[in-house]
């Protein structure tokens, strides 16, 4: 947060305008500047939109429907009422860890593109959304990944 100088102060003063400051307990922000500089790489969570069953399909972005044919088919072959959908979110206290994730009865995580980190269990990561609606290799390449998964499940 910056200061504001003296003779800022006083024209606003002047002017009848409030100034309000944040006071900071010191060691508290000590505390979280060097929790937040050991970590290697930013927290990473699951935001969980709809759906109860123990398949996770998860992607950076909001859930649009942009490539519904693609998700329609993924959850036929898993199953409607195994999947559920969710959204990554970086530093956010919203949203699951892996194991909130685990306690809510999710083993596979099916990510929509790269996953923020690789400690969560049960992830498969695949392309994007838009990448296996318009590339045939990559819907085949995601079917050969997921049929030794599903026979096993």
């Amino acid at each position: 947060m910056t200061r504001l100088d003296p003779a800022a102060r006083s024209r606003l003063a002047a002017m009848g305008i409030s100034i309000w400051e944040r006071r900071v307990d010191a060691a508290k922000a000590a505390a979280a500047a060097s929790a937040a500089g050991s970590r290697a790489e930013p927290a990473a969570r699951v935001r969980l939109a709809s759906g109860e069953g123990d398949w996770l399909l998860v992607q950076r972005q909001p859930w649009r429907g942009d490539a519904d044919g693609i998700v329609n088919d993924l959850r036929a072959w898993i199953g409607p009422a195994r999947c559920r959908f969710g959204q990554w979110v970086i530093d956010s206290q919203s949203g699951e860890d892996g194991p909130e994730l685990s306690d809510r009865g999710v083993r596979h995580i099916l990510s929509f593109g790269p996953a923020p980190g690789t400690d969560w269990p049960g992830l498969i990561e695949t392309s994007a959304l838009a990448e296996l609606a318009a590339d045939w290799r990559a819907r085949r390449a995601l079917w050969q990944l997921l049929a030794p998964v599903l026979a096993r499940s």
